[in-house]
């Protein structure tokens, strides 16, 4: 077992976005850490984490074969990361290294990434933005989806994509997100 999850990717010259989760500590087992083999347990067998992320994917017309998949924080933390108060300081660790590992595989920055938590997107952006604010509220227009890569740490596209369930694109109350990420990603029609 590696010490810690690998990042996940079919094909690196297919990737259509790239998913960004924060870090892969957990207590998922009976309170204990599940180590993982790659990032969010993909090829586990335990779909858990990543099955609202792969629903949210297939709405916008992207499949698992269609990204890369990565933790911003690739080590396992003493706390999960909603209750982890230093989280942001080993992000502020693990960011050259992300960055490095994306340069490697999109150098011209063109990719959106998809932040799939709020912490994510508020650190990478150094804005406290409610999810509400981007998500449901009329006042979303203020903001261009994607960020603008002059907007943000990673210097590329952003797209906050949360994973909590109330996030969910299937969810009537994200539809109006749900049309502005259709925008970015048109959805692609099996059925003529």
């Amino acid at each position: 077992m590696n010490k810690y999850p690998k990042s996940f990717c079919f094909n690196r010259s297919k990737i259509k976005a790239i998913v960004l989760g924060a870090d892969p500590s957990n207590k998922s087992n009976r309170g204990n850490r599940v180590k993982l083999d790659y990032v969010f347990g993909i090829g586990s067998g335990d779909a858990r984490y990543f099955n609202p992320i792969l629903a949210n994917l297939q709405m916008i017309g992207l499949s698992l074969s269609d990204v890369y998949v990565q933790n911003l924080v690739q080590d396992y933390l003493p706390d999960v990361t909603s209750e982890n108060k230093d989280w942001e300081k080993m992000a502020e660790k693990w960011l050259p290294v992300l960055q490095r590992d994306l340069d490697n595989i999109d150098k011209h920055k063109k990719i959106p990434v998809l932040a799939t938590a709020e912490r994510i997107f508020n650190f990478l952006t150094g804005e406290k933005i409610s999810v509400e604010e981007i998500y449901r509220n009329d006042k979303s227009d203020n903001y261009t989806i994607p960020i603008s890569p002059q907007l943000n740490r990673l210097g590329r596209p952003l797209v906050p994509f949360y994973r909590h369930k109330k996030y969910s694109l299937l969810d009537k109350k994200n539809e109006n997100y749900l049309n502005k990420l259709k925008k970015i990603f048109p959805v692609q029609r099996i059925f003529g």
